[in-house]
């Protein structure tokens, strides 16, 4: 088809099994019955594009062209305005009509496949008649940032964006016919010349007489009034092969990323073709010896990009001197490579649907896949927050919720093994938190139990005051709420602010505080108080409340009755609880257990959450190292391999790699790299504990030392705790943690001056550094360091840290006997504690523990 022929909304592509030439442009076959008697006369325009099918004979081209040659003449003759505008549109109904007839026409056939154009890249709502179709040169004409020979660096971003849409729609066209037939896809017509944009220009006009009139080349420059892409097929019907196709197309993105700069000559590509020619022939004759094959017994690769990369690799840098990022640079260079055929580079294209999925990568993620990099930047890997193969997952928490507002559900139980990333999906509910403008808390439990009973759930409630009392926006909402909340709690509201605060900022409770309640169960009263304080919320200010219990296999048991009384609330609140499957650790007879097994009256949608699949591990390498998948799956199919899928030993194997030198910035690609052959000889281990702790002994003794007094508190170390430690080991704890934190073991716990292990198995294995000998002999010495801080009694967190260490000792651990009675008296007070908060369960505990001291 002659490339002036204008279509707006599709594009067909030739199928035939015996060619293109047989069919589309065959001059014998594709005849039409037109009547192709036109005229324009004083402004009326008849015309009879309604008689294609009839006897007369006369090519869809043609026919096309002779329209265009009368919208020419318009101009020439002496008509109004609004004769000429009817005029035009008259000829563009019956350019759309012709082109109707050629499309039904295509689809009848079996020799064609119809391709329908439905991007609109501009998002605009552009009707098909307004819009013009030009080629691609003659749109990097109009939309170059380039002025006078010079660049203008300030379009160069907008230039960028548009142009990758372009390259991606072409991509997209090229893609969609090799996957129906490949062969089909014409060599010729993969050129800057038969690519086809459609564009919304600044005023109507059919093949003007001056291409600016689509742009003045200052404001509206038609780089985002673009509606589609597409490439017409050549009248050369010569397929060349795949390879060829991929070089022709890097040619066509050549020209487009570089405003029309002539980076590549037409004897410079020459030279390229036929250098890649003669290597091939000549390496065809070589024989691979041994000298050639590494010690893994993997053959490598032999590459001609070596020898063409003389050529081009100065035209790569000027590409970059014009503000072009690398990753496009790397994407063009892969490209041309592919004129090696066979012998070309591994990461050079094999298909149009890769250079596709790199485009689209670039364009939706640009802060990972477009931007440039250094050695300096990107020293570190950065895990990101996107959750890979969760689809099903994150649809039955989006289910869940849906159906919580119906009062069918009462939230979620996420389960799992331990690093699939059940805290990671819990995100997802943040989020729809945010977009339900609700109010989002969370709560995470400790193994060791290093903090007062009830202050998980006492630390979620806190918030929530916090949150409601910045709420309140007039003087007569903070009195209808403190009356409701005084109404609903009544004289027993002072037991609940023991464990809640911030309810203070919500209700006067001075007046309540002399209220005697001997008579009263208090556990079951602080349970009633904070669902009836839940309820009161949510009735009062009609926001959900969206409440995530992560690791609720170690909560105590008076914050797992807690749970179950707080269920039957069901009014806008949504609680998601996240435990671990397959923790040794846990009997039957423990309280969770019992727990999981009572909540069974309750509407909770389960939720498994298992290893990632490979393509999920592929996808969630390629996102942290931000190259393209389909480099990362050698090293993917590795990794997989030794983690099974598991997403945080995957995370850890990366970053072992990393610190080994096998994961490394490479400055030629602008990006991570690897030896694939190390990686595959190296010894794994198959347990992730195993690889920290190897991980960890590398690292320099003083950070050793600090994550093994850290793991002896606990998940979470708050900053009073380490000034003591740091006073009473005579080191600079809050210096180490900060390397810790660099290094990816510690976390800075947003709003609190709390740190906390990136994950429970970190902060397992610095504890399993520590000599099984040394252990308790570590936790009584700290112990007894913060007790000294602490006996005065106004640190309830720091007294009940302090009990907890030394009952961890244990009272053979002591050298001084004169120490048993004291520590014993310190239990009596930790259990009496307990009491007031209503944790009976705790309180024994204590009791238990201050006997064997007095043993």
């Amino acid at each position: 088809k002659s490339n002036e022929s204008n279509m707006t909304t599709s594009v067909a592509f030739g199928m035939s099994a015996d060619g293109i030439d047989q069919n589309l442009h065959s001059h014998d076959t594709n005849h039409f019955g037109m009547n192709s008697s036109n005229t324009i006369s004083g402004g009326r325009h008849e015309s009879s594009a309604r008689g294609i099918g009839q006897d007369s004979p006369i090519l869809i081209g043609e026919h096309l062209r002779l329209i265009d040659a009368k919208a020419k003449s318009i101009g020439s003759k002496e008509l109004t305005n609004r004769e000429v505008n009817h005029n035009l549109q008259l000829l563009d109904r019956e350019r759309m009509e012709v082109q109707s007839f050629e499309i039904d026409r295509l689809k009848s056939s079996n020799f064609f496949q119809l391709h329908e154009i439905k991007t609109d890249i501009s998002g605009g709502s552009q009707t098909t008649q307004n819009l013009v179709q030009i080629t691609l040169r003659e749109w990097i004409e109009i939309s170059s940032p380039k002025r006078n020979g010079f660049v203008a660096v300030e379009e160069v971003p907008d230039y960028i964006e548009a142009a990758l849409h372009v390259a991606l729609e072409l991509a997209r066209c090229l893609a969609r016919s090799e996957e129906f037939n490949n062969d089909g896809i014409s060599l010729a017509s993969i050129s800057a010349e038969n690519v086809q944009v459609q564009v919304a220009p600044k005023r109507h006009a059919w093949l003007p007489q001056n291409i600016k009139d689509y742009g003045d080349g200052t404001d509206d420059r038609c780089r985002h009034n673009i509606h589609g892409v597409l490439y017409l097929p050549s009248t050369d019907s010569t397929a060349g092969c795949n390879s060829s196709r991929l070089f022709a197309l890097g040619v066509v993105f050549l020209e487009l990323f570089s405003y029309g700069t002539e980076i590549l000559s037409g004897d410079v590509l020459k030279s390229i073709q036929k250098s890649a020619a003669s290597s091939s022939m000549a390496m065809m004759c070589i024989n691979i010896d041994d000298s050639d094959v590494p010690p893994s017994g993997r053959p490598r690769k032999r590459s001609a990009v070596d020898k063409n990369d003389s050529n081009y690799a100065d035209q790569m840098h000027r590409l970059k001197s014009l503000g072009v990022h690398d990753p496009i640079c790397v994407l063009l260079r892969n490209l041309l490579d592919c004129v090696n055929g066979d012998f070309c580079g591994n990461e050079a294209y094999k298909t149009f649907a890769d250079v596709k999925l790199d485009l689209e990568m670039m364009i939706d993620v640009p802060l990972r896949f477009l931007r440039n990099c250094d050695a300096g930047q990107s020293c570190q890997i950065e895990r990101g927050d996107i959750l890979f193969g969760r689809e099903e997952c994150i649809k039955q928490l989006n289910d869940a919720y849906k159906r919580s507002c119906s009062g069918e559900f009462n939230g979620v139980l996420i389960r799992g093994e331990a690093g699939v990333g059940k805290s990671k999906l819990s995100t997802i509910i943040e989020q729809i938190a945010r977009d339900s403008n609700g109010y989002f808390l969370r709560g995470k439990f400790d193994q060791n139990h290093e903090i007062k009973p009830l202050s998980v759930i006492g630390h979620v409630f806190n918030n929530i005051c916090n949150m409601i009392a910045v709420d309140i926006f007039s003087f007569e909402d903070e009195i209808k709420l403190a009356k409701s909340l005084e109404s609903a709690l009544g004289s027993r509201a002072w037991v609940l602010a023991q464990i809640v605060p911030s309810l203070s900022k919500l209700m006067p409770l001075q007046q309540l505080s002399c209220v005697s309640l001997q008579s009263v169960d208090l556990a079951e009263s602080v349970r009633y108080l904070l669902s009836t304080l839940l309820s009161t919320i949510t009735k009062h200010f009609g926001k959900p409340i969206f409440i995530v219990f992560d690791d609720v296999q170690w909560a105590d048991a008076a914050s797992l009755q807690m749970f179950t009384s707080l269920l039957y609330t069901k009014k806008n609140v949504f609680f998601a609880f996240c435990c671990r499957d397959g923790d040794t650790s846990i009997q039957a007879e423990d309280p969770f257990q019992v727990w999981l097994q009572s909540i069974s009256v309750f509407s909770l949608q389960q939720i498994h959450v298992t290893n990632l699949d490979y393509e999920g591990v592929n996808n969630l390498i390629s996102h942290d190292l931000c190259v393209s998948p389909r480099l990362t799956r050698p090293l993917s199919k590795i990794i997989f391999n030794k983690s099974l899928g598991n997403p945080f030993f995957v995370w850890r194997l990366l970053e072992s790699l990393k610190k080994n030198e096998m994961i490394y910035f490479s400055r030629r690609e602008s990006r991570f790299a690897w030896d694939i052959d190390k990686i595959s000889d190296l010894e794994i281990s198959d347990d992730v504990l195993s690889l920290l702790i190897m991980e960890m002994k590398k690292l320099p003794s003083d950070i050793q030392m600090g994550l093994k007094v850290f793991s002896c508190i606990g998940a979470s170390v708050n900053e009073a705790v380490i000034e003591i430690l740091s006073s009473h080991l005579a080191i600079n704890l809050g210096s180490i943690l900060d390397d810790a934190t660099r290094k990816c073991y510690m976390d800075k716990v947003a709003g609190t001056k709390k740190y906390r292990f990136v994950h429970d198995r970190v902060q397992q294995a610095a504890y399993e550094m520590i000599p099984e000998e040394d252990r308790r002999l570590y936790h009584m010495n700290f112990g007894l360091s913060i007790c000294s801080h602490v006996l005065n009694g106004e640190n309830d967190d720091l007294f009940f840290t302090s009990v907890n260490q030394m009952n961890q000792g244990g009272p053979e651990i002591l050298a001084d006997p004169s120490q048993k009675p004291v520590i014993a008296r310190l239990n009596l007070n930790a259990g009496a504690k307990c009491i007031e908060l209503s944790d009976y369960a705790s309180a024994i505990r204590y009791f238990t523990n201050g006997v064997a001291f007095l043993g």
